[in-house]
């Protein structure tokens, strides 16, 4: 039975983690567009509809793919057929210009203990300049530390510092148009040649950085080192603490012939999530929510986390009132607290670097007195 991998007691630090700050910043921050929130959780009949009309920004590089969509339109209407890597040339340009010690200070003022950075998300590209070259898509990353960067600065003002990593979507190995509950649970790369890539590079985080945190995302390639992984991790950093997005499906399951009972399966595992029923995770040592509070879990420590507004990645089509206000989060952090709960609040970043004015705004207001 699945349980925590680590320990049932968590270090002092995480227990008294009760808000940290996430940071989705790529190449989806260079078109920075997703629909309006209308598109948001329940409110479309179908999952083809929902990711056709995804609101997440982030998934620009997916949602761009569906011509008829709103993402789709708006991509032909401003940059024609160009592929989505195109977007690497002017982000690598705008990247240069980030303060991460501006940034480190807005977090610390607004009373964050801690600070989750997006490594590589599903579109593949890499945050700083690994060394772990991509065999699919040549100088896919950053030219320069900008983690190692951010890390020190963050650390410097007595917060932790964990990386996030998609470790099962990797849109430069493979991408099939996600728009199905099959599609998603599927459609990921599965060869030896990913699975050691993402080996690779989710070491290279733990050595040069010594994260307080791994956050891996959607799941990770079916690997029997996996838990190696983790032993390795540990023993590197004893504190550090693991989220719970580490499973994936067995390869048979993949044929396309039963991605309709892959499909009706999801639709009933939807139900029965709506109802508070989720299974239990392979491995973790703390829990995850998505734009929910409603913790239903029996795991001792859990982490809610979700945008200012509908998205992770910076919309510059987001209203005003998509919005959280200073006042609600305060809200979230308490009610978490006494259950082991803390908020993992995101900034969505311009391709430039700087905050989006509505967001520091938040941080400020934030920072008046503590949570």
């Amino acid at each position: 039975m699945p349980v925590n991998i680590h320990r049932h007691q968590a270090p002092q630090w995480f227990q008294a983690a009760d808000f940290g700050i996430f940071i989705h910043w790529g190449l989806y921050s260079v078109p920075a567009y997703a629909p309006a929130p209308v598109t948001g959780p329940g409110k479309h009949p179908t999952l083809y509809e929902q990711f056709k009309h995804q609101p997440y920004a982030e998934w620009y590089a997916n949602s761009m793919l569906f011509p008829t969509g709103p993402t789709g339109r708006y991509h032909q209407a401003h940059y024609g057929a160009a592929p989505y890597r195109d977007f690497a040339t002017a982000f690598k340009k705008d990247a240069a210009k980030v303060d991460v010690e501006a940034w480190a200070d807005q977090f610390s003022q607004a009373h964050a203990k801690y600070v989750v950075v997006v490594t590589k998300h599903h579109d593949g590209f890499v945050m700083y300049d690994t060394a772990v070259q991509n065999p699919k898509q040549l100088d896919y990353h950053l030219d320069f530390d900008f983690v190692g960067a951010l890390a020190k600065a963050v650390r410097a003002r007595g917060m932790r510092f964990g990386v996030y990593y998609s470790s099962l979507f990797d849109w430069s190995f493979k991408h099939e148009r996600i728009q199905s509950a099959a599609s998603f649970a599927l459609g990921n790369p599965t060869s030896q040649q990913y699975r050691d890539y993402v080996w690779a590079q989710w070491h290279e985080l733990i050595d040069r950085y010594h994260p307080d945190i791994l956050w891996s995302d959607i799941g990770y390639p079916n690997d029997p080192r996996l838990p190696q992984l983790f032993k390795d991790y540990y023993a590197a950093v004893p504190e550090g603490m693991v989220d719970d997005r580490w499973g994936d499906y067995r390869n048979w399951m993949r044929h396309k012939a039963l991605y309709p009972l892959v499909n009706l399966g999801g639709a009933v595992q939807g139900v029965l999530a709506k109802k508070g029923h989720t299974s239990e995770p392979p491995y973790y040592d703390y829990r995850t929510l998505e734009y929910t509070t409603d913790w239903q879990g029996q795991a001792p420590y859990y982490e809610i986390t979700r945008g200012m507004d509908l998205s992770f990645g910076y919309n510059q089509a987001a209203r005003p009132s998509d919005f959280l206000t200073a006042k609600q989060i305060r809200r979230i952090v308490a009610e978490a607290r006494p259950r082991n709960g803390r908020l993992l609040l995101n900034v969505g970043p311009k391709a430039d670097g700087t905050l989006p004015a509505p967001q520091a705004q938040v941080l400020a207001e934030l920072a008046t007195k503590p949570l």
